[in-house]
C-alpha cells in the first residue's frame, strides 16, 4: 500500500509537470507570431481592415477547433492528442515563416494562420479540461498557475521575438527555432502523461442528483460567468494582437520597441498569474478580480494616452497585470459549480474565454481605419467596465483557507 501511494504521488507530480509543459508550449507558439505582428503588417502592407481579416483567420480556425474537439476526443485518446496537436502548431509556424520570409504571399499566410488557429483551439480545450482533471486529483486549485505557465510561454516567446527582430533574424529562422523547441517540449510532456489514455474530454458524474431548478440556476450563473470571462479575455486578446502594432503605427516607435511593449505586457501577466493564489487568499476572488480589473483599466488608459516609451510601457505592464487572473479564476469558479456541472462548465467557459480572446480583438481592425490607433483601443476599456459590473454576481469572497495557486 505504501508503495502504491508513493507511486500515485510521483504520478501526480509527473502529470502536473506534463500539463505545465503543454500550457508553456501553447503560450510560446502564440507569442512567436504575435510578437512579430508589426513585421507581418509591414511585409504585407496591410490596412487596418486587412490586418483585422488576417487575425480573423486565426479566430475562425480556433472557434472551429473548439467546436470539433469534443467529437474528435471520443475517438482519439487524450494522450495522443496532447502529443500530436503541438506538432501541428510547430508545422503551422514554419509554413507561416515561409510565407513571410520567402514567398511574401499573403494568401499562404492566411491559410497557415487559419490552420494554426484550428490546432490551437483543439489544444486549448484539451489542455484546460486535462488541467481540471489534474486539479481534481491534486485536491486543490491549480488553474491560475497552469495559466501562469501559458503566460510564461508567451513571455519567452515575446522575448525571443524582440531579440530576433533586433538582430534582423528572419521570421523563417525564428519560427523554425521555436518549432523545434515546441517539438522537444511536447516529447517530454508526452512521456509524463500516463493516465489519460481512456478518459473522456468532459467526464460527468451521473450519480449526483440534480433537480431542474438547481441545474437552471447553475446554467444561468454559468452564462453570466462566461460573459464576464469573455470580457476580460477580450481585453487580454486585444493586447496580444494590438500592443506591438499600436506601438509602431499608433505611437511611432520602432519595431523592436513594439516587441518590447508586448514583452512587458506578458511579463506582467505572468507575474500576476503566479502570485494570483496569494492575492485570492488575502482578498477573496471577487475583490481580487475587481482590483485587477481597475488596474487593467488604468493600464489601457495609460497605454493609449502615453506620449513616451516609458509611460506607454508602464501602461502595457499594468494592462498585463490587470488582465492576468480573469481567465484562470473564471475556470476555477466554473470547476467548482457542482460535481455534475463542474467539468462541463470548464469546457463551456473555456470556449467563452477563447472565443472572445481570439474572436473579438480582430474586429478592432475593422474600426482602425476610422478611429485610428491608439484611440480604437478605448473599446477595450468599455468591455472591461461591462465585465467588472458582472463580477459581483458570479463570484464570492473565499476564506483564507480556500487556496487558489
Amino acid at each position: 500500500m505504501t508503495q502504491l501511494v508513493a507511486h500515485l504521488a510521483r504520478q501526480r507530480i509527473t502529470e502536473r509537470t506534463s500539463i505545465n509543459l503543454i500550457f508553456l508550449l501553447a503560450g510560446l507558439s502564440f507569442a512567436t507570431w504575435a510578437g512579430r505582428l508589426s513585421i507581418i503588417d509591414a511585409v504585407f502592407d496591410f490596412s487596418g481592415l486587412n490586418l483585422g481579416s488576417f487575425l480573423i483567420c486565426s479566430t475562425i480556425g480556433t472557434l472551429l477547433g473548439i467546436s470539433l474537439i469534443p467529437s474528435v476526443s471520443k475517438f482519439v485518446p487524450t494522450r495522443r492528442l496532447l502529443c500530436c496537436l503541438p506538432i501541428g502548431l510547430a508545422a503551422c509556424l514554419v509554413v507561416l515563416g515561409i510565407a513571410i520570409s520567402i514567398t511574401e504571399e499573403a494568401t499562404l499566410a492566411y491559410v497557415a494562420l487559419f490552420f494554426y488557429g484550428l490546432t490551437f483551439g483543439c489544444l486549448d480545450i484539451m489542455m484546460n479540461v486535462s488541467g481540471a482533471q489534474v486539479e481534481r486529483r491534486v485536491g486543490r486549485s491549480i488553474m491560475p498557475s497552469l495559466h501562469g505557465f501559458f503566460s510564461l510561454g508567451t513571455l519567452i516567446g515575446a522575448g525571443v521575438a524582440t531579440a530576433t527582430i533586433s538582430l534582423n533574424i528572419s521570421s523563417l529562422w525564428h519560427f523554425s527555432f521555436v518549432a523545434a523547441i515546441i517539438l522537444l517540449l511536447a516529447y517530454v510532456a508526452h512521456r509524463g502523461i500516463t493516465c489519460w489514455e481512456n478518459e473522456n474530454l468532459v467526464p460527468i458524474n451521473k450519480d449526483v442528483p440534480q433537480n431542474r431548478t438547481q441545474t437552471t440556476h447553475k446554467m444561468g450563473l454559468l452564462l453570466l460567468l462566461g460573459i464576464m470571462v469573455a470580457g476580460l479575455s477580450f481585453s487580454e486578446g486585444a493586447a496580444n494582437d494590438w500592443i506591438a502594432v499600436t506601438s509602431v503605427d499608433g505611437h511611432g516607435f520602432k519595431h523592436q520597441i513594439g516587441a518590447l511593449m508586448f514583452t512587458l505586457f506578458v511579463a506582467a501577466m505572468t507575474l500576476g498569474r503566479f502570485v494570483g493564489g496569494r492575492l485570492v487568499d488575502r482578498f477573496g476572488t471577487k475583490n481580487t478580480l475587481l482590483i485587477m480589473g481597475i488596474i487593467g483599466l488604468l493600464g489601457v488608459g495609460l497605454f493609449i494616452t502615453g506620449t513616451s516609451p516609458s509611460l506607454v510601457g508602464l501602461g502595457a505592464a499594468l494592462w498585463g497585470l490587470g488582465s492576468s487572473l480573469g481567465f484562470p479564476l473564471g475556470m476555477s469558479i466554473a470547476a467548482s459549480r457542482g460535481e455534475r456541472l463542474g467539468p462541463k462548465a470548464v469546457s463551456i467557459v473555456s470556449a467563452f474565454g477563447y472565443g472572445a480572446m481570439l474572436g473579438g480583438p480582430p474586429f478592432i481592425g475593422f474600426v482602425v481605419d476610422t478611429l485610428k490607433l491608439p484611440q480604437a483601443l478605448w473599446i477595450c476599456a468599455v468591455v472591461l467596465i461591462i465585465s467588472l459590473s458582472l463580477t459581483p454576481a458570479v463570484t464570492r469572497n473565499r476564506k483564507p483557507s480556500d487556496k487558489t495557486s
